[in-house]
């Protein structure tokens, strides 16, 4: 479909077809919750077609997290997050957000080629359109449980964004 704006014409508009055409959903699976004393985070794996995760991957990717969370924490965090490691096409990423005080959070994104040589992503680098699908649910799960309610933390906990074509029917997968 052609755009009816003039600015997003010629080689704008071909970029943004190609983007269309070349965009598919992935799935997204939420892990049990990760409990740390004083400290709730939920974790999310998102992969790419042709990507698989394991327990290990789960474990690395949690260690890395985990000193971010302990960061966050001395920066004002309130104890809750969220973790979402991303195996894509062109590397691996681990999101990492905190809920601070004052209405506000914290994101660290980390970047390699694989879940053992993470490192932090360069400065301006943001969350992509299959992890931005992850901290909207999670927003809105703050927003509803915690902000909204009675500070429901087990329902915040309960509320997991789940992509995956067949969700299995035996609950969610422990991801170590």
């Amino acid at each position: 479909m052609a755009s009816p704006d003039p600015a997003l014409a010629g080689a704008a508009a071909v970029a943004l077809t190609g983007l269309a055409e070349a965009y598919r959903p992935r799935p997204i699976t939420p892990l049990l919750p990760w409990r740390f004393p004083q400290r709730l985070v939920k974790p999310y794996v998102i992969t790419a077609r042709g990507r698989a995760w394991d327990d290990q991957m789960v474990g690395h990717a949690r260690t890395a997290a985990a000193r971010q969370l302990d960061f966050d924490d001395a920066m004002g965090g309130i104890g809750l997050g969220v973790v979402v490691l991303h195996l894509g096409d062109d590397g691996v990423y681990l999101v990492v957000q905190t809920w601070a005080k004052d209405f506000q959070s914290r994101l660290s994104i980390f970047s390699g080629f694989d879940v053992e040589d993470l490192r932090p992503a360069p400065i301006g680098a943001a969350p992509c359109v299959w992890e931005l699908e992850v901290l909207s649910h999670e927003r809105a799960a703050y927003v509803n449980h915690i902000l909204n309610a009675e500070v429901d933390v087990d329902s915040w906990l309960e509320d997991a964004l789940d992509t995956r074509p067949t969700p299995p029917t035996d609950g969610i997968p422990s991801g170590i």
